[in-house]
């Protein structure tokens, strides 16, 4: 049986894509993590898990909000994305985080363990969302919250599908992976929280009008975001000739911003 992500592999890819991702996410995306923070209304006090932390753009807002008296603990298996996590960590002098090297899919922490669980741009990585999701639901205490945000439709549209379609005339055979597109519809995310059992869970979509400066900002994007995979897979002349073709439409077309959407679901246990 094909495993969902095919050969796409999150960890390698991610590792590889660290400082990319670091960079072009204080630009680009690093707000779908704040906003989720800002939805799950985190009180003074509280315990929060963040799986799949990445470099940690959600664990200093969340720490913030839950005070002293409260903790967080983010949790990612990409060696490379918590070295980045640790040093915004030392730089904002806060005490109360805890960073951990695992993988989201298999944690070991107790049920009941968090007042709130969150994941940003992580659930479409499991093979199986659904049990993943209900894992997450257990460490949750009763009154507490989980918050998981994906990507909608607009990908950074339009220029994901020009990437996608420069890519095809170089390299037929290479299958641009996209994993975040297993939740981009609506109601497919929704199913993985029926599947996985939640009944009072809901999802906010919003779309952002991101500023696109400079043509040369969209393969920053490409190359801290998992495209960066399908970049790599290629030859250095077949890859060079794939940005340009993105870069004069960009040009050609006056393309100053792009869009992106994502789909913010909360779940509160009672």
């Amino acid at each position: 049986m094909r495993k969902p992500l095919g050969e796409f592999d999150p960890k390698v890819t991610y590792d590889a894509a660290a400082r990319d991702y670091e960079d072009a996410s204080r630009d680009y995306w690093q707000f779908l993590s704040v906003r989720t923070v800002d939805r799950l209304r985190l009180r003074p006090g509280e315990s929060v898990l963040d799986a799949a932390c990445g470099t940690g753009p959600a664990l200093i807002p969340a720490a913030k909000a839950v005070g002293p008296g409260g903790s967080v603990i983010g949790v990612d298996y990409a060696g490379q994305m918590l070295a980045i996590a640790r040093d915004k960590v030392s730089q904002s002098g806060l005490s109360n985080i805890k960073l951990v090297a695992g993988d989201m899919t298999s944690l070991d922490y107790p049920e009941e363990s968090f007042d709130t669980v969150m994941s940003v741009l992580g659930i479409f990585f499991a093979d199986d969302m659904p049990e993943t999701v209900r894992s997450f639901w257990r460490m949750v205490r009763p009154g507490g919250r989980l918050g998981i945000t994906v990507l909608g439709r607009k990908f950074f549209d339009p220029m994901r599908d020009v990437f996608v379609e420069a890519v095809g005339k170089e390299r037929p055979d290479l299958e641009v992976v996209q994993p975040w597109r297993r939740t981009e519809d609506f109601d497919t995310f929704q199913r993985v929280f029926v599947d996985a059992g939640l009944e009072d869970v809901t999802i906010y979509s919003e779309v952002e009008r991101l500023p696109l400066a400079e043509p040369d900002d969209w393969w920053r994007i490409v190359l801290g975001t998992g495209l960066r995979r399908t970049a790599t897979q290629l030859d250095p002349e077949a890859s060079d000739r794939v940005r340009d073709a993105c870069l004069s439409f960009i040009r050609e077309n006056d393309v100053k911003e792009l869009l992106l959407d994502a789909h913010y679901a909360i779940a509160e246990k009672h």
